[in-house]
């Protein structure tokens, strides 16, 4: 008989769990926007806060000064240097974990099934923001960006990678995204996906036939561990 609280896997149950970092792991998404908002808006830039998050919020760094440059935004070559400093103060302040995600890993972790995290964002950003909210443990040697590994997501340079350093093949991996481009990038992959839209949180026009969840509650349910 299954203890309460216990998780057992299922034929279903994939070979890999890849997570996004920012919006799946950890609330960080809304802090690092207000910095990067209130920085770029130093250098002159018009865009809102909300236009802002809509245009940057799952991107790289790099498209982040390109489009600047574009539109006329004459930024320093060390601004995203300045960038960094001031939002990783404030993640190690604030950041927190995802609602119900540390229960999540824990039940993972006890039916032993492999997981990693794999982002457009730096190791140093997933470093300080995993290791903040008491995670970093379960992802030691596990974390891939796509920083290090080829061109940032809707590509699916780091989730191929991820999968290849599991020794998976991405028809055995699941990953668990919340971005339009990481949506993307899972389908680009060739790798099922599952989108976590919370409740109140407009979804991506765009799931990429990933199918949308909205509590991590649920999560363990649809990878096959119940």
């Amino acid at each position: 008989m299954q203890r309460e609280g216990t998780m057992t896997m299922t034929p279903n149950t994939p070979q890999l769990i890849i997570f996004d970092c920012d919006g799946v792991l950890v609330d960080s998404e809304m802090i690092f926007n207000r910095v990067l908002h209130a920085v770029i808006s130093e250098y002159g830039a018009t865009l809102t806060f909300e236009e802002s998050c809509a245009r940057f919020i799952g991107t790289n760094i790099e498209n982040v000064g390109n489009y600047l440059t574009s539109i006329g935004v004459d930024l320093t070559q060390d601004w995203s240097d300045a960038l960094y400093e001031r939002a990783y103060g404030a993640l190690e302040k604030d950041v927190q974990p995802v609602p119900g995600i540390k229960d999540v890993l824990r039940g993972l972790t006890a039916v032993q099934v492999a997981f990693c995290v794999a982002s457009n964002g730096q190791t140093a950003k997933m470093n300080t923001t995993l290791g903040a909210t008491g995670m970093l443990p379960l992802f030691r040697g596990r974390i891939y960006s796509a920083y290090e590994v080829g061109q940032s997501k809707p590509a699916p340079d780091v989730f191929l990678a991820a999968a290849r350093a599991n020794g998976t093949a991405p028809g055995q991996c699941v990953v668990i995204e919340d971005s339009a481009t990481g949506l993307e990038a899972a389908h680009n992959a060739g790798m099922r996906c599952y989108a976590y839209v919370p409740k109140g949180h407009q979804p991506p026009a765009n799931l990429f036939g990933a199918t949308r969840f909205a509590r991590m509650e649920d999560l363990p349910g649809l990878l096959g561990v119940s």
